[in-house]
This record gives structure tokens, C-alpha cells and sequence, in this order.
């Protein structure tokens, strides 16, 4: 009987897949956390100053000028300042008075001008 002919020829080794595959999932991490910086968001432009000048019989009020006497005077008359959510201001030049309504409770506040 014959015997059959040994194949002469080899065969390479095998690289591991699993090696290739960790390889290339940590070039990616890598990639994605050295990628550029993110921008600053713009800031926003600055609240413009606003005063409004009353002027009467030759006499001159600002209006936040009022408004921090009003607030003085309702701290005077043992008002918590801190505890005002809404402040109404009546100006009336004619008399000299302004009238203020603090938190929706009138009770014929005044402030002389």
C-alpha cells in the first residue's frame, strides 16, 4: 500500500483577534477624550443703566431716589424691607408727596418730595 504524501507546506500562526480588537477600542477612547476643547458660550451684554428724572415747579426727584426714601420710611414704620415682593409708587409734585403701596397694603404711606 501506499502511503499518503505529508503536506510540505506551512501554515502561519494566527494572530489573536482579541489582542487587534483592545487595540483599536483604545486608539478610539484615546481619539475622543484629546479632541479639541469646547468654546466658552458668549456672555451676555450688560443690563443698560436706566434713570428717569421727575421734574416739577422747578424742583428734580429720580425715580430710584424715591424709591429707596419709600423703602426707608416703610423700614421706619417697623416694615420688614427684605419681605417686599411689590412696591407701588404714586408721585403726585403738585402736593410734594409721593404715596407708596408696599405688597398690595395701602394705609396712606406717603413720603414728602
Amino acid at each position: 500500500m501506499a502511503r499518503p504524501k505529508k503536506s510540505t507546506a506551512r501554515t502561519a500562526p494566527k494572530a489573536a483577534p482579541a489582542e487587534t480588537k483592545t487595540e483599536a477600542v483604545v486608539e478610539t477612547n484615546v481619539k475622543a477624550s484629546v479632541e479639541a476643547p469646547k468654546t466658552a458660550a458668549p456672555k451676555k451684554p450688560a443690563a443698560p443703566v436706566e434713570v428717569v428724572h421727575l421734574q416739577f415747579g422747578g424742583n428734580e426727584w429720580t425715580v430710584s431716589d424715591l424709591v429707596e426714601r419709600a423703602k426707608a420710611a416703610y423700614a421706619a414704620a417697623g416694615g420688614d424691607v427684605s419681605a417686599i415682593t411689590e412696591l407701588q409708587l404714586y408721585v403726585k409734585p403738585e402736593e410734594q408727596k409721593a404715596y407708596y403701596v408696599i405688597n398690595g397694603e395701602a394705609n396712606g404711606s406717603s413720603i414728602d418730595l
